[in-house]
């Protein structure tokens, strides 16, 4: 057996070399029903990659999500057996708002669609969330944007799943500021109502669901103490103590907008962001200028090199990273005239290189052989925290549970990993730019406190990137939960789980359509107690801001536990079934795995 936790396996999936910029985290969902979940992965700006999922071994599918693409969620909202994916196309730096599309998926892997909703008003989207507001069983329709200062009323808005399998506008939902546009559903106050987390700019907002379908402004009652947590980027539900109700794992990092600049002294690495400021960089360089990890992002795509502004030439498409080398011979001096937007390199003789520009979007890249060190940005510190749901309100554990995080952080999975009972954190880092990233891993020790794993193995090693979103899953459907994690200006990455076969226990439930079929399994909740905890999982579970995705395959560890009792699965209209699960270790399946069932 693999020693290490969690591999990296290239036969598994064959995931591009190439970094690009990223939007959110993964989507997941078994799309062609074929009982194995498929994987949507956002390039932003360029494309969303598909990848079937044959029995364990990922293969890439023909792509059919072009351009600048935010929130996808996925969920059958018609009822009619199929797969729908929903997606929100990006506004162009809001000078091109646009209408939700949405696509079809056929069990046999034909994808129908690309229309939108021509009744929707354009946006600047953001998230695409699927909730059942009425308790029907049918799946209504939430969505965020980054609006105006003007606009700022209607950025969150809620659509009810009409009569013509369409969504029907029924009202604004409250909101913070307009950076606050990142959206998390957890039911707080366990009533069988998904309640709404906008988060991302100066405060949480917290809005809990109502039996009528509205929804009210609880924020203060519910995050007293903690509601000016700033800066929050992804939240995760966990159970960490085993008692039945959700707690979250907030993480946080700066907003995408301010400079930063990292250097790694013990490898003469220089790393610089730069966005709608001039940058100017005087550095000294032994040898050769090698530059990696060069991205720049629409509309200021251009590199003038030299005195004479010579224009640099891609060989590669602009939407992801370029790697040139610069000889000092070749490209003397700088230009006096630098206005045009764009970046403009030049070597001015004893070692220094000029590095200068000015860009609307992202200029980013690594230098190597930087020999002396130039002024950096340090990143403030923002600690993620750990939040106890007591009563249906929230407090700050996260020092006495033993979490020190102190640096920046960009995203969360939750799951047990090891299988012994108790829900683990894995977390992405921000990351220093310049340098090699090891990711971060939690262990739980039975509720009381967590320890630092040092033996995971999951690092990142491409440079100039930081860390973007992650989720947890079991994608060869052997027992246990893989992570797969995305790197801004990176690269996606698929670890692989080695703790199976091990000597804990575990028992995972697929869950389908309701036993009626009026309910899809969107929002569907499994509880159970064993061996005097209590365990809750819910389908579509994930610390996405602004996706959705549909895991029909809930996972709980046990541990050495061998007996579970009270095993109940609820969908979103009350229907019930009891499940008796007497052999562990094994997936069971719960409630119409097709609608003619």
């Amino acid at each position: 057996m693999n020693n290490e936790m969690f591999s990296e396996y290239e036969n598994v999936i064959t995931l591009e070399k190439r970094n690009r910029r990223k939007f959110d985290n993964a989507v997941i969902a078994d799309l062609d029903q074929d009982g194995f979940l498929d994987l949507l992965l956002t390039e932003h700006a360029r494309r969303v990659e598909l990848y079937w999922n044959n029995k364990g071994v990922f293969k890439k599918g023909d792509p059919f999500i072009f351009g600048d693409t935010h929130g996808i969620a996925v969920g059958d909202y018609d009822m009619d057996g199929r797969i729908d994916i929903l997606v929100q196309p990006g506004g162009g730096d809001g000078k091109n708002p646009r209408k939700l599309n949405y696509f079809q998926v056929n069990k046999d892997r034909i994808i129908h669609g690309g229309d939108d909703f021509k009744h929707f008003e354009s946006s600047r989207g953001r998230a695409v969330k699927l909730i059942d507001i009425d308790q029907n069983g049918s799946l209504d329709l939430l969505t965020s944007a980054f609006p105006t200062v003007k606009n700022l009323d209607k950025g969150n808005r809620l659509y009810r799943r009409d009569e013509q399998k369409n969504f029907k506008f029924i009202n604004y939902l409250p909101h913070a500021d307009r950076i606050s546009m990142r959206t998390s559903l957890t039911d707080f106050n366990n009533d069988g109502l998904m309640d709404v987390i906008f988060h991302g700019g100066k405060r949480l907002v917290v809005v809990q669901a109502q039996t009528n379908g509205t929804y009210k402004d609880v924020t203060d009652t519910v995050f007293a103490g903690v509601t000016k947590i700033n800066n929050t980027n992804s939240i995760s539900e966990i159970d960490f103590d085993n008692d039945g109700d959700f707690d979250l794992f907030l993480t946080r990092s700066k907003l995408p907008f301010p400079s930063e600049i990292d250097y790694d002294e013990a490898n003469q690495r220089f790393y610089f962001f730069a966005r709608r400021k001039p940058f100017d960089f005087k550095l000294k360089v032994k040898g050769d200028l090698k530059i990696e990890n060069l991205q720049m992002a629409f509309p200021n795509f251009d590199v003038y090199i030299g005195k004479n502004k010579s224009e640099w030439q891609r060989t590669e498409d602009k939407h992801g990273h370029h790697d040139l080398t610069l000889k000092s011979l070749e490209n003397e001096g700088f230009p006096r005239d630098f206005f045009k937007k764009g970046l403009y390199i030049g070597y001015l003789g004893d070692g220094i290189w000029r590095v200068a520009g000015h860009t609307d979007s992202p200029t980013t890249a690594v230098i190597h052989n930087v020999i002396e060190k130039p002024e950096i940005i340090e990143l403030k510190s923002m600690p993620a925290k750990l939040l106890e749901n007591r009563d249906g309100k929230f407090f700050d554990v996260t020092n006495d549970l033993g979490i020190h995080i102190k640096e920046q952080t960009s995203s969360s999975a939750m799951g047990d990993f090891n299988n012994d009972g108790w829900a683990d954190i894995f977390v992405v880092r921000f990351g220093n730019s310049a340098s090699e990233t090891k990711q971060i891993l939690y262990l739980n020790q039975e509720g009381k406190t967590f320890i630092r794993s040092e033996s995971h193995r999951i690092v990142t090693k491409e440079l100039g990137a930081t860390g973007m979103g992650a989720d947890a899953f079991d994608y060869d459907k052997d027992g246990d939960l893989d992570i797969i994690y995305s790197n801004e200006r990176g690269k996606w990455h698929l670890f692989t789980n080695n703790s199976t076969p091990n000597s804990n226990n575990y028992v995972e439930v697929n869950v389908g359509y309701s036993p009626t079929g009026k309910a899809t399994a969107m929002g569907a909740i499994l509880t159970f107690n064993a061996c005097g905890n209590t365990y809750k999982r819910v389908v579509g579970q994930t610390s996405s801001s602004y996706s959705h995705s549909l895991n029909t395959y809930l996972h709980v560890g046990l541990g050495e536990c061998k007996t579970i009792e009270n095993t109940k699965i609820t969908w979103t209209n009350g229907e019930t079934i009891t499940l008796d699960i007497k052999d562990l270790n094994k997936i069971y399946s719960v409630g119409k795995a097709k609608l003619n069932d």
